[in-house]
């Protein structure tokens, strides 16, 4: 026997055109238009969320998302979309004193937002998911403990070889920074998919033996001065504009199976999926931590190998399987089975999302010489190449976006500020250029009167010979 598929965008492709409209229309409500230069960090403000709604005119959603174009413009702005819809039924009351609060709570969660959200989840959930079950072979009940202990061991072995990319290139604070944001600041979400099913009843089986989204190995106080130190420590969604696609899709992931009854034992194998990751992440607070001298981020007797918490997530994980099996047979055990999987390809599309994301940062100054040599060969072998021209005016603003294809940022005359990383200010003046890697996540804003900048688009085969050696891992 097998499980109906999680999520299949087949049945919904005839939609795209009436789910387009929609989706346009919630994209043009008030919380959700482009970013002001002020607005690069929201101070807090959860009812303000940029989506950057002119790049609706070309996303047609009329293919789903891939393992291939996961990092890609269309999964970033479902994502940014679903993330928002979700959260309706978080209730986050006004900040006492804030200046027209009551405004952005009402816009927020508005009848609008809330009616139109309903329509276009179910589409948008299929559309950014339904790799995670094309072609997904079932996960046999005997194979579903060691499944679970490769995504704790890959997600450390992971984090283990960034946070030794990021000293080598000196840039721990910075990557740790960007990482928080990733991790930390969304973990309010997760916790609230994961209460929600709680409190219908999705758990009630397991009763203690429930997938849990702490962390023990770090205590609360050292985060939030490991968060201080780094410069990430206002409270969510404050970085909105520096989350990932595949980051939100983690919470995504858990919250679309935790609207539906039907999906409840897949959840008990995602949740216990993310409660592996976590431990994981623990791990590396506690390194970076120690790293940068916060206090208290390593308790005595800390390893950095999550064993006794591993044993803990092993141990309640096959209670889970024993009664599952007992219960419901193979159809119980598929099911969980199913949600286990998927949270597994997720779990590797985000390591590939976060370490590129992370290889580009630490080594701007190296893209920045790979742009120069680019622009000479486009001047000597093809200054025709295809490319877009920007004219804008001082303080116009790019809510951060990625593009699907390898681009310079070229500028001709004027000033631009350019960023990919919560503090970072990277100016560039005429002649001055950077290379932008597909599906690395970025935005501006000008600084003078006005700005020409130019960004031609680079075969991929160009780049691959010119950053080879800047890869994770490539100088370990």
């Amino acid at each position: 026997m097998s499980a109906t598929r999680l999520f299949d965008f087949a049945p919904r492709m005839p939609q795209a055109d009436d789910q387009l409209d929609l989706i346009r229309s919630f994209a043009d409500l008030h919380p959700y238009r482009s970013a002001m230069v002020e607005e690069l960090v929201l101070d807090e403000d959860f009812y303000r969320r940029p989506l950057r709604p002119e790049d609706l005119s070309f996303i047609r959603f009329d293919e789903p998302v891939t393992p291939d174009t996961v990092t890609l413009l269309p999964s970033l702005a479902s994502h940014r979309l679903l993330l928002s819809i979700n959260e309706l039924d978080i209730a986050r009351l006004p900040r006492d004193g804030a200046p027209d609060a009551f405004a952005g709570f009402d816009h927020f969660y508005g009848e609008d937002s809330r009616l139109l959200g309903a329509r276009i989840r179910p589409f948008l959930e299929d559309f950014v998911f339904d790799h995670l079950a094309a072609g997904e072979a079932p996960v046999a009940p005997a194979d579903q403990a060691d499944l679970l202990r490769d995504v704790l061991n890959r997600e450390a072995g992971f984090l283990g070889t960034l946070f030794a990319h990021l000293k080598r290139a000196d840039y721990v604070e910075e990557g740790m920074r960007f990482t928080l944001i990733q991790q930390w600041c969304l973990a309010e979400s997760r916790r609230h998919a994961m209460a929600r099913a709680q409190a219908g009843g999705w758990f009630a089986p397991l009763g203690d033996g429930a997938p849990r989204l702490v962390l023990d190995a770090v205590d609360d106080r050292a985060i939030a001065r490991l968060a201080r130190r780094c410069g990430a420590d206002l409270k969510p969604h404050s970085y909105w504009q520096f989350y990932l696609s595949t980051s939100m899709a983690r919470a995504n992931l858990l919250h679309a199976l935790a609207r539906r009854p039907d999906r409840a034992l897949a959840l008990w194998g995602a949740g216990f999926a993310a409660e592996a990751e976590w431990i994981a992440f623990g791990c590396l607070l506690a390194q970076a931590g120690e790293a940068l001298g916060i206090e208290g981020a390593a308790p005595a007797g800390h390893n950095r190998h999550p064993a006794a918490a591993l044993e803990d997530l092993g141990r309640r994980f096959g209670r889970a399987l024993e009664m599952a099996e007992a219960r419901w047979g193979e159809e119980g055990l598929a099911r969980i089975g199913q949600g286990l999987a998927a949270a597994a390809r997720l779990r590797d599309a985000a390591e590939r999302d976060l370490g590129e994301q992370l290889e580009w940062l630490s080594a701007i100054p190296a893209y920045r010489e790979i742009a120069g040599k680019i622009d000479a060969r486009i001047q000597a072998e093809c200054p025709d190449i295809d490319r877009e021209t920007f004219v804008e005016p001082r303080e116009m603003c790019s809510t951060t976006h990625v593009h699907d294809d390898y681009r310079l940022v070229s500028i001709e005359t004027g000033d631009m500020v350019f960023w990919g990383n919560l503090g970072m200010e990277l100016k560039l003046a005429p002649g001055e250029m950077v290379l932008v890697p597909m599906g690395r996540l970025h935005g501006s804003s000008i600084l003078s009167e006005e700005c020409v900048y130019h960004q031609p688009i680079i075969p991929e085969e160009w780049i691959h010979p010119l950053v080879a050696d800047l890869k994770l891992g490539a100088r370990a």
